[in-house]
C-alpha cells in the first residue's frame, strides 16, 4: 500500500510538470539562421564558473527560493552561459518561456520561432560578455529577480514584479522622474528592511539584494563585466 502511494504521489506530479509544457505539435518552428556555430563560450579562460552562479543566486533569492530552487536556477544560468546548445536542449520549454516575444505575432515583425534561441544569440555575437548579458537578463526577469524601465512611471510598475518587492509600497513616480532617481529615492525606504536596489550603470536594469551583500554582489557582476551601482 505504501509503494502504491508513493507511486501515486511521483506519477501526480510528474503528470503536474508534463501539463504546464506549452504545446507545440502546432507551431512551425523556424530559425531565421542558415546554420548554428559549432564553438562554446569560453567561460573558463574569462574566470567564469558555475561556483559565480551558485553564490550570485543565494544572494539574490535570500530566503524566497528554497536550497533545491537555488541549485535548479543556478544550474540553469550556468548552463545557459557555458552551453548555450546543450541549455536549449535540455531546457527546451524553459528556454522558449524566457523569451518575451517567442511565438507572438508583433506589428510590422514575423513570429520569432526559433527553436533555439540561446544558441542562436550566441552564434550572432560570439561574444562571451555581450552573450551573457543577454542570457542572464533573460532568466532573471523571467524569475522575477531582474527588472527594466527607463523612466519612472514604468519603474514604479516593474519594482514590484520583482518577487522580494511584489507586497511592499513605494514613493509614487514623478512625471520628470527617469528609473535611476526614482530607485535611489526608494532605497531609503528599502534601506529600513536591510535591502538595496542596484542598477547596472548607464543602462536600466536593476536587481535587489542585502544590504550587506552588495558589494559581493557587484564583485560577481563585475567578473561578467556587468557594472551595478547603487542609484
Amino acid at each position: 500500500m505504501k509503494k502504491f502511494v508513493i507511486l501515486f504521489i511521483v506519477l501526480f506530479y510528474g503528470i503536474g510538470a508534463f501539463s504546464q509544457q506549452k504545446d507545440y505539435t502546432a507551431i512551425k518552428f523556424k530559425s531565421k539562421l542558415r546554420n548554428y556555430t559549432k564553438v562554446m563560450p569560453k567561460t573558463k579562460e574569462f574566470g567564469i564558473d558555475k561556483e559565480l552562479f551558485v553564490q550570485l543566486v543565494e544572494m539574490l533569492t535570500i530566503d524566497i527560493y528554497s536550497e533545491a530552487q537555488k541549485a535548479d536556477l543556478s544550474n540553469k544560468l550556468w548552463l545557459a552561459v557555458s552551453n548555450p546548445q546543450k541549455f536549449d536542449f535540455v531546457y527546451k520549454d524553459y528556454s522558449l518561456k524566457t523569451i518575451k516575444n517567442w511565438g507572438v505575432k508583433i506589428k510590422f515583425e514575423d513570429p520569432n520561432f526559433e527553436p533555439n534561441p540561446y544558441l542562436a544569440k550566441w552564434t550572432v555575437t560570439e561574444d562571451e560578455f555581450i552573450y551573457s548579458h543577454w542570457a542572464i537578463t533573460q532568466i532573471m526577469t523571467y524569475e522575477g529577480l531582474m527588472a527594466y524601465s527607463e523612466k519612472a512611471k514604468v519603474a514604479q510598475k516593474a519594482i514590484n514584479e520583482l518577487i522580494l518587492l511584489e507586497k511592499l509600497k513605494f514613493y509614487q513616480a514623478r512625471p520628470d522622474e527617469y528609473a535611476y532617481d526614482y530607485l535611489h529615492r526608494n532605497n531609503a525606504l528599502l534601506e529600513k528592511r536591510g535591502l538595496v536596489v542596484l542598477i547596472y550603470n548607464y543602462h536600466f536594469d536593476y536587481i535587489v539584494c542585502k544590504i550587506d551583500d552588495k558589494d559581493k554582489v557587484m564583485e560577481l557582476l563585475n567578473k561578467l563585466k556587468l557594472e551595478y551601482v547603487v542609484p
